[in-house]
């Protein structure tokens, strides 16, 4: 608990005085980070890791500290359990400050280590660590870009107790990639929030972004007069003309429907919004899984 409240103090002076370096930012609401980081774990067996992550940003006019990517929980209630990172198929997002101006980031280095900690004994499974990393997804909010950095592949410690800590260098993918920030507002009416999976399509005058579930890991969503917020990345598509909403069934709600009041679009780098105004039911017809309807901005 002592170490809780150490961390938590140094990140609320963080706050206050915008002027750590290489912090790692936990608390809610604060402005005071220049870059947020977005790391994909990917959805493979044994995908997760129990290691401790480091990232350094390289940029055209020097480099960030080593930073240990963590976020700082509060203690749960007797009986429930830890909240864990970089686990399967999740993706978990870090606010994180540099004062000094690196300029552009061209790569990114991750290194993997094994925890303080160790339990158990010199078993197979405590003495390796694994962790596949899919991407990660940089915004820079000094310089207002965004960029993907895949990867795509396993950081691996055979044995904990002999090797070293292993590095990878990250670079970023062809093309511009911009972030957006969705924010879904379901009607407060009664049976308007849905069990079904909600996916995105994003029409805009260069093209078509991929079909994207709507999903924060650990969270029920879309519920009665309920408001949910989502981050999502695609290539550079230009203007956005047109959202396409599809609605589609579940092994808990075979025929869902929900009642949908607005989306708002938020491009994050160049800090522009869209609202998308709907107020209607979407109901999946008795013969099929899904329903999708293609909603025009109302602004």
């Amino acid at each position: 608990m002592k170490l809780f409240s150490l961390t938590l103090l140094i990140s609320v002076a963080c706050c206050l005085l915008g002027s750590c370096d290489g912090v790692v930012c936990n608390v809610t609401g604060c402005e005071h980070f220049n870059y947020e980081l977005f790391l994909v774990t990917g959805d493979v067996l044994d995908a997760e890791t129990t290691g401790f992550v480091y990232i350094t940003l390289y940029g055209l006019k020097g480099n960030s500290p080593e930073i240990r990517l963590h976020n700082d929980w509060v203690k749960p209630p007797r009986g429930s359990v830890w909240l864990r990172e970089f686990l399967r198929g999740e993706t978990n997002i870090y606010h994180i400050n540099v004062t000094k101006d690196i300029g552009k980031v061209g790569k990114i280095r991750i290194k993997l280590r094994k925890a303080d900690r160790v339990k158990g004994k010199r078993s197979r499974e405590w003495s390796e660590i694994n962790w596949y990393l899919q991407e990660i997804f940089l915004i820079d909010r000094r310089l207002r870009y965004a960029r993907c950095y895949p990867f795509y592949n396993w950081l691996r410690i055979k044995n904990i107790y002999r090797q070293p800590p292993v590095t990878a260098f990250l670079y970023p993918s062809n093309g511009s990639t911009t972030a957006y920030k969705v924010t879904v507002e379901t009607m407060n009416e009664k049976d308007a929030g849905t069990l079904g999976k909600v996916y995105i399509t994003l029409i805009g005058e260069k093209g078509n972004s991929p079909k994207m579930l709507l999903d924060n890991d650990g969270e029920i969503e879309f519920q009665q007069g309920k408001t949910n917020h989502f981050n999502i990345f695609t290539k550079d598509i230009g203007n956005i003309s047109n959202i396409r909403v599809e609605l589609g069934a579940t092994k808990q709600s075979p025929n869902p429907k929900w009642f949908l009041k607005a989306i708002t679009l938020e491009d994050i780098t160049r800090k522009f919004k869209q609202s998308f105004l709907y107020k209607k039911w979407l109901t999946t017809p008795a013969n099929k899984r899904v329903v999708s309807v293609q909603i025009p901005p109302s602004n």
